[in-house]
This record gives C-alpha cells, sequence and structure tokens, in this order.
C-alpha cells in the first residue's frame, strides 16, 4: 500500500493515481547513490543495496554530496511541471471546509489547512512564522488586522512550501528537516527575505480592502539592509512574480463573497485607509520559465555557499528550532 503525498489516502501499490485526489503516484525510482532504476515499491536498491524508499535526507553531509550537487547543477522544470507542483501544494485546501462563526474565523480555519495558527501577545511585530509550520497572530489587535496578519504569515509559509516542494522535486526526496533548514536559510539571506516580505506583504494587500494595505516591515527590512536600487527592484519583481502565483490559487478560496466579509470587518473596525502604501504595488513580474531558472541558478548557487562548515552551524541550529517546533 501506498500514501498519497497530497491527501494521504492509502492506495494500493499498483494504483498509478490516488482514488480519493487523483494525484499522480509514483512509479519508480532512481537510486541516489548509484543511479539505477528501481521500480517504486523497492526500499532497498537492486544494484548497490542502499536505502531509497522512501528516500529522507537526514543530515546534511548527505543532502550537501556531489550527487545532490548535480542534480542542482542539471535541475530544469517546464512550466506545467511546475504549475502542477504548486496546484498540488494547494490541494489540501479542497478537504478542509472554510467555516466559522465570522470572517476572521473563516479565514484563520483556512490559514489552519496549511500551518498550525497560534495566538501571541507580547511583542511589537503582528505576527510571524516560525521555523516549522506554526503560524503566530496578535489577537490583541481588531479583527480585520488580525485577518491580514494572517494572510500575511501564511503567504511567507506558501512561498517556503514552493521552494520546499521544489527542491524536493529535485533531489527526488520527501521533505525533512534537513531540507526544509536550506529552504528557511535561503528565504531568510539578505536580498531573499526582501522578496519574500515583498510577496506576503503583495498577497496580504490583494485580499482587504484598497487603501489599508501596509508595506511596513518591508520598508523597515529595506532601510536596515541598504540595498542597492537594481538589486531591490529585482528582489521586488521577484517577489511579485510569486505572489502573483500564490494569489491566484488562494482568489480560488478567498472568493469575492469572503472578501466582501473582509471590507464588512473592516468598516466595522472604523479604521481610516491611508493610501500610502498602495504605491509600493506594482504589476511587474517574469515570465514563469525565465523566474524558474533564475530560482534554480540561484538555489543552486547558495547550495554551494552553503555548503561550508560556518553556514553548516547555522543550518544545524536551523534544524534544531524546525524540530523543536513539530
Amino acid at each position: 500500500m501506498e500514501y498519497c503525498d497530497i491527501c494521504g489516502t492509502l492506495n494500493p501499490r499498483e494504483n498509478n493515481f490516488c482514488i480519493h485526489c487523483g494525484n499522480r503516484l509514483g512509479t519508480e525510482h532512481i537510486c541516489p547513490y548509484c543511479n539505477e532504476l528501481n521500480l517504486n515499491h523497492a526500499t532497498v536498491c537492486i544494484k548497490c543495496g542502499m536505502q531509497i524508499n522512501p528516500i529522507v535526507i537526514d543530515d546534511f553531509d548527505t543532502f550537501f554530496s556531489v550527487y545532490n550537487e548535480e542534480l542542482l547543477s542539471h535541475a530544469q522544470i517546464s512550466d506545467d511541471e511546475y504549475l502542477i507542483l504548486v496546484s498540488n501544494i494547494f490541494k489540501r485546501a479542497d478537504y478542509f471546509e472554510i467555516g466559522g462563526n465570522n470572517v476572521k474565523n473563516k479565514i484563520l480555519n483556512f490559514a489552519s489547512a496549511f500551518a498550525e495558527c497560534k495566538t501571541k501577545s507580547r511583542g511589537y511585530e503582528r505576527g510571524s512564522i516560525y521555523l516549522g509550520n506554526k503560524i503566530r497572530y496578535d489577537d490583541r489587535l481588531n479583527d480585520s488586522v488580525q485577518i491580514a496578519t494572517i494572510i500575511h504569515e501564511l503567504a511567507h509559509y506558501l512561498l517556503f512550501l514552493i521552494i520546499d516542494t521544489l527542491l524536493c522535486k529535485i533531489l527526488k526526496v520527501n521533505t525533512s528537516s534537513t531540507i526544509q533548514s536550506f529552504t528557511w536559510y535561503f528565504l531568510t539571506l539578505p536580498e531573499f527575505k526582501v522578496m519574500n516580505e515583498y510577496c506576503a506583504h503583495t498577497v496580504e494587500g490583494r485580499f482587504i480592502p484598497y487603501g489599508y494595505q501596509n508595506y511596513g516591515s518591508f520598508n523597515l527590512l529595506v532601510d536596515h539592509l541598504e540595498i542597492e536600487d537594481e538589486a531591490l527592484t529585482g528582489m521586488v519583481v521577484f517577489g511579485n512574480t510569486f505572489a502573483n502565483e500564490i494569489i491566484d490559487h488562494l482568489e480560488k478560496f478567498i472568493d469575492e463573497d469572503l472578501r466582501d466579509e473582509i471590507k464588512i470587518q473592516y468598516r466595522k473596525d472604523a479604521t481610516a485607509p491611508t493610501y500610502k502604501s498602495i504605491l509600493k504595488e506594482t504589476t511587474d513580474s517574469l515570465p514563469l520559465n525565465i523566474k524558474n531558472m533564475t530560482l534554480l541558478r540561484i538555489l543552486f548557487d547558495i547550495f554551494k555557499e552553503a555548503s561550508n562548515k560556518e553556514v553548516r552551524k547555522e543550518l544545524d541550529e536551523i534544524k534544531k528550532e524546525i524540530e523543536s517546533n513539530y
């Protein structure tokens, strides 16, 4: 028997597609040690005897292997493959009922399909995404601000899932705290942290009323990091490209009716829009094939840089934090 990696349904080993959600199930597996092609049900390679299924990279020595370096250096993904990859991330929401006695709880319930949502009541930040899969939001705020915060932090986590899932596809493995550590490390490097923050603000801005958009944390990052204008423009366009992908899928769930409820909540909270941050929004984005080609090249470059001892220490700390949060 085999579990579907999208909806978790247990399928007969001979199935090519999940009996519940239709997701394509794997039919073959390439040994990461000797490149021998094995059937999906094999647990050890028929040629070299190494464990191959399920493949989980549990340590950084394995992760930074020559084999994985080769996979990343030659990595390619077609537009169709990438669109399916992203679409599969959102399939879990198809099996999650969006309900609640008010609009904030509806948004909370939806976000809970992807990550655990918990309240916080300390600190200046409205919300945060912890290493692992926990979203924190401050329940001292007006419901309208809590809604915006939850969507913002969910966008951070969805971007993480996209990068993590892409890496797993390239390396032909299941996700693990090791791969997740590298993904979080990548997304918190200065320029990519700016990209990540811009993406989350743009996603948030799509689902709240016009004029309430707030790019405050993005502005703080830019001021603190002092990134050159050309690099900043590149990260904004890169982040906007990811935001467009995430928004396209979220609109299927946070639909027009739910957005109208959000507007009503903003009116109930009687806060005035400022309109200032709306000027931060851009329509500039990259074609999908260019964005993916650039992303794969960047991931390979970061992979090479992160294999040194100093970064490995940082990755070990991130991994410990992820494992403690699960």
